[in-house]
C-alpha cells in the first residue's frame, strides 16, 4: 500500500505542478487560472480511485500488490473485471471512514478478507514471486 501511495502522491504533486505551470504562464487567462484549484480538487479526489480502479481492473494488481506477490480475484478464484473493481475501489470509503476500521478487519477476519472485499466479492491472495532467470 506503501508503494501505490506514493505513486499516488507522485501522480497528484505532478498535476500540481502544471497547473502551478499553466498558472506562471498564462496570468493573463484569468479564467483558467481560477478554474485550476478547482481542477486541482477534482484531480487529487478522482486519481486515487482511478488508480485503484484501473490497475485492479486491468491486471487484478497494483503495483504494491505486485510487488509483494498480491493478486485481486474474486471469490470463486476469477479475474475481477471492470464492475467488481469500481465496486472495490468505491468500497475503500467505507472502509477508510471508521478510522481504517475496515482495512484492520483484515487482522481479525479468517479469510483475511476487508470491508471493501466483502462488499465486492473479492479477496486477495498470494501468488509466488516470479522469478526472472538469467
Amino acid at each position: 500500500m506503501g508503494v501505490d501511495l506514493a505513486i499516488i502522491a507522485v501522480l497528484v504533486l505532478g498535476a500540481g505542478g502544471a497547473a502551478q505551470l499553466v498558472q506562471a504562464l498564462l496570468p493573463k487567462w484569468i479564467w483558467l487560472t481560477s478554474a485550476i484549484p478547482l481542477v486541482i480538487t477534482s484531480v487529487i479526489a478522482i486519481l486515487p480511485l482511478a488508480y485503484f480502479l484501473s490497475t485492479v481492473a486491468l491486471t487484478g494488481q497494483t503495483v504494491g500488490k505486485y510487488l509483494m506477490g498480491l493478486h485481486v480475484v474474486r471469490i470463486d478464484g476469477r479475474r475481477v473485471g471492470f464492475t467488481r473493481a469500481l465496486t472495490r475501489t468505491l468500497a475503500y470509503l467505507v472502509s477508510l471512514v471508521p478510522l481504517f476500521a475496515g482495512f484492520v478487519w483484515v487482522l481479525i477476519d479468517g479469510d483475511r478478507r476487508g470491508w471493501h472485499d466483502h462488499i465486492a466479492g473479492t479477496r486477495v491472495v498470494f501468488e509466488h514471486p516470479r522469478v526472472v532467470s538469467r
